[in-house]
């Protein structure tokens, strides 16, 4: 063997003692488990915690709302024919309110950290026009303009009953904004069986 290569497994010997007494040393101050756990990075931090029961309150409102705008738009499609001119300022009123509800609900929302917006979901990809999960909400209205306000205003009076339902679970001033919106919507109900009335 030559001097280099006997000056090289020296070096490698010396470097082999070295790492073992650095480990060694390690373990006896105990930050061998601090080194380890430092390696698994986040998965050290384990799942995060669900949505707080407000947050999934606020999130819930906000897909209802989307919902009964989509539907409302489908509507007013309908309507848009000479039999159902007399009702399209009606409903476009009450879309106007569902509009302002929206906007309020979602001044409220304020998503944990850590948290992204695709963890919300939008009304495009999950709820139905009814506004239960479901059927697209997008998906033109069948039947008979009618049987289309009927239909909403049973909307209208379910998503009202869904949030006074949930009324006694939520901080007061968002309990507050709930009992307001479930009170419009309820409001909705006889507003739009009086406009059908009028205008059919």
């Amino acid at each position: 063997m030559g001097t280099d290569a006997a000056a090289a497994d020296a070096a490698r010997g010396t470097v082999s003692r070295r790492s073992v007494l650095t480990a060694s040393a390690a373990v006896a101050s105990g930050a061998l488990p601090l080194l380890l756990t430092a390696c698994k990075g986040v998965q050290a931090l384990g799942t995060p915690p669900p949505p707080a029961p407000d947050i999934v309150a606020l999130r819930t409102a906000i897909l209802a709302e989307e919902t009964l705008l989509a539907r409302y738009a489908a509507v007013v499609r309908l309507a848009s024919t000479p039999a159902g001119s007399g009702v399209v300022t009606a409903i476009k009123t009450v879309q106007a309110e569902h509009v302002a509800h929206l906007a309020q609900l979602k001044s409220r929302l304020v998503e944990p950290a850590g948290s992204t917006p695709s963890s919300f979901p939008s009304a495009s990809s999950s709820p139905s026009a009814s506004g239960s999960p479901g059927a697209t909400p997008g998906a033109p209205v069948s039947g008979t303009l009618p049987a289309a306000l009927t239909a909403l205003e049973e909307a209208e009076q379910a998503a009202s009953d869904r949030l006074i339902g949930q009324l006694g679970v939520l901080p007061a001033s968002l309990a507050q904004l709930f009992a307001s919106v479930a009170a419009s919507e309820a409001a909705h109900v006889p507003y739009l069986r009086a406009a059908a009335r009028r205008g059919l």
